[in-house]
């Protein structure tokens, strides 16, 4: 005779299910996602699951959102500099547990369309709305000049992250990434005028080939 399975609740029982609804969208994707299969996995009874996550769309919202999460609060260290080290930290501290990594893969390894990417964009945006704000922070306080653009400046620091951090081949310890994002701060900080450059060599070109054209008609 089976054993009873024993009753958990609270925390545990969250904790459990979002780790077992992770490990199935990590084998299933969306599409296959299913509550019976997360219960059986979870080792609970699958109406626990339907009480507090009624479809299988709800259960993926609130386990990616686990998996991904960060700290609620401002980044606001009150520096520029002290905003971003945090910021650093907290990337690399999230995007190197077993669970983010489930994520990335389920993000940037499956086809660019459907349910799945259209949810990691949702959660992405949410993230990315909590750093923005850090840069236009400094943008109030003068650290960043009036006319930053302050979307474009985040894209390429969290590009920088994602690739030291996620793909590079080589493992990036703190000190490395923080330079990284330095270099692009700088960068943001201190832009440089164009260069009034003078006439392309081509352009020369097509100037000297113009004028020998002309005085060979003379």
């Amino acid at each position: 005779m089976a054993r009873p399975q024993k009753q958990i609740r609270g925390k545990q029982l969250v904790a459990r299910v979002m780790a077992a609804t992770i490990a199935e969208l990590a084998r299933s994707g969306m599409d296959g996602l299913s509550i019976e299969d997360v219960a059986v996995r979870a080792d609970v009874n699958k109406t626990t699951i339907y009480r507090r996550w009624p479809t299988p769309q709800v259960l993926a919202r609130e386990a990616l959102a686990c998996a991904t999460t960060s700290s609620p609060d401002p980044i606001d260290t009150g520096s520029l500099r002290g905003d971003v080290a945090q910021w650093a930290r907290e990337f690399q501290r999230v995007a190197r547990s077993p669970d983010m990594q489930t994520v990335i893969r389920l993000r940037f390894g499956t086809p660019g369309a459907g349910r799945m990417l259209a949810l990691t964009n949702e959660l992405a945006e949410k993230k990315h709305a909590r750093s923005r704000a850090m840069l236009l922070r400094a943008v109030e306080r003068g650290e960043l000049p009036p006319d930053t653009d302050t979307d474009l400046v985040h894209e390429v620091m969290f590009g920088a992250m994602l690739y030291l951090v996620v793909f590079a081949p080589e493992p990036c310890d703190e000190a490395r990434l923080e330079r990284a994002l330095l270099l692009v701060l700088d960068g943001a900080a201190h832009p440089q005028s164009p260069r009034r450059r003078g006439p392309r060599a081509s352009t020369l070109h097509a100037r000297g080939r113009r004028k020998a054209d002309i005085k060979a008609t003379k």
